[in-house]
């Protein structure tokens, strides 16, 4: 089932076939991981979201006309949870970098700490935790056009898709979301 398309897996898993979803859960659960946990900065919140992202998609993948775009879907579903929890006061957190996630624990924890070793994986790490404070500041359209931009290769269309808006309000979102983020930088003499 390696070999089959997003597009296949969603047509054999509305026929009923549970083995089809878990390859696609298998090819789009770390993507969606780490979309939550840089919005929400708490590994837990995003595994809970994962999970739910993941449901939902299961109980209403019959809805979906276009399997193709299963992975913009997610994403779509992903985000409208994660919306839900910054509205909820209980979960309000600052956004965090997931490379400190990754450090503290999880299957990259020697890799990053080899990395480390050397002063320009430290300076980027600083600069990478730097831009993403800076993102946490900027208003959540911009961030997650850029997130799902940059950190999930995404194009202007199908974030357009994901968020609900046109693909030319993405690109305009991206670019002042851009702006704003070298400008802070600028002020912290970080760019």
């Amino acid at each position: 089932m390696d070999s089959l398309s997003d597009e296949q897996l969603v047509s054999l898993t509305q026929q009923g076939n549970t083995q089809a979803f878990n390859q696609l859960t298998a090819r789009w659960e770390t993507s969606i991981y780490r979309f939550a946990l840089r919005n929400l900065g708490n590994s837990e919140d995003a595994r809970d979201i994962c999970q739910e992202a993941l449901l939902k998609a299961y109980l209403q993948i019959k809805k979906l006309r276009e399997g193709g775009k299963f992975k913009a879907w997610l994403h779509h579903i992903a985000l409208n949870l994660i919306r839900d929890r910054f509205r909820s006061p209980r979960s309000r957190t600052e956004v965090r970098s997931i490379d400190a996630e990754d450090q503290q624990s999880g299957p990259f924890a020697m890799q990053m700490a080899e990395q480390n070793r050397t002063h320009a994986a430290m300076e980027r790490g600083v600069m990478m935790r730097t831009a993403e404070a800076i993102l946490g500041k900027i208003p959540e359209e911009q961030r997650w056009a850029i997130m799902l931009r940059e950190y999930h290769g995404f194009s202007s269309e199908e974030i357009g898709e994901i968020t609900g808006v046109p693909a030319a309000t993405v690109r305009t979102r991206i670019f002042y979301g851009l702006r704003s983020v070298r400008r802070m930088l600028g002020e912290q003499g970080a760019g």
